[in-house]
C-alpha cells in the first residue's frame, strides 16, 4: 500500500517538474451563482480554495528544492572532475612573481634611504636655530602664591613649613 503511494507521489512531482518549464494556461470558469447562495457555502469555497493552494504551494517548494539539490550535485561531480592540485609551472609562477615583487619593495626601500640621507645631510649643514645664550640679569617672574583660608590660626605644621620656605 505505501510502495503505490509513493510511486503516485514521486509520478505527480516528475509531471510537476516537466511543467514547470513551460508556461502555464490560465482557464477562466465561469461560474453562475443563484440567489440562494449562503454564506457557510461561500467559507467552505475559501477553505477548499486556500488548502488547495497551500498544497500546491508546498509542492513547488519540493520541486525547487528538488532542483537545487541537482545543481549542487553536478557542481560537485564538476569540482571533482577537475584538477585538484595546483601544476609545478603555475607554483613556479606565482614564486617568480612574489620574487620579483619583493626586490622592487626593496628596491623602493633602498632609494628612499638614500634619499632621506640626502636630506639629512643637507639639514644637519644649517644650524636649527639661533644658539642660545644664558643672561643671569634676567628677572625671574614671581611665583603666584595661593592663598587658601587666611583667618584660620597657624598650626604648628604652617610655622615649620613657612620656615622651611623662607630659607
Amino acid at each position: 500500500m505505501e510502495s503505490k503511494k509513493a510511486t503516485s507521489v514521486l509520478s505527480e512531482i516528475m509531471q510537476k517538474l516537466s511543467s514547470i518549464g513551460k508556461p502555464e494556461e490560465v482557464v477562466e470558469e465561469v461560474v453562475e451563482l443563484s440567489e440562494e447562495v449562503t454564506e457557510e457555502e461561500v467559507v467552505s469555497e475559501e477553505v477548499v480554495e486556500a488548502s488547495s493552494e497551500e498544497e500546491s504551494k508546498e509542492e513547488t517548494m519540493l520541486a525547487e528544492e528538488d532542483q537545487q539539490e541537482e545543481v549542487v550535485e553536478e557542481i560537485i561531480e564538476e569540482d571533482l572532475e577537475g584538477d585538484k592540485y595546483v601544476s609545478r609551472e603555475e607554483f613556479e609562477n606565482a614564486i617568480a612573481e612574489i620574487k620579483s615583487m619583493f626586490t622592487q619593495a626593496t628596491e623602493a626601500y633602498e632609494q628612499e634611504k638614500v634619499e632621506m640621507s640626502a636630506q639629512i645631510e643637507d639639514l644637519s649643514k644649517s644650524p636649527a636655530s639661533e644658539p642660545l645664550s644664558h643672561s643671569p640679569e634676567a628677572e625671574l617672574s614671581n611665583e603666584k602664591k595661593v592663598l587658601f583660608s587666611q583667618k584660620r590660626g597657624g598650626s604648628t605644621m604652617d610655622r615649620v613649613l613657612s620656615k622651611m620656605r623662607n630659607k
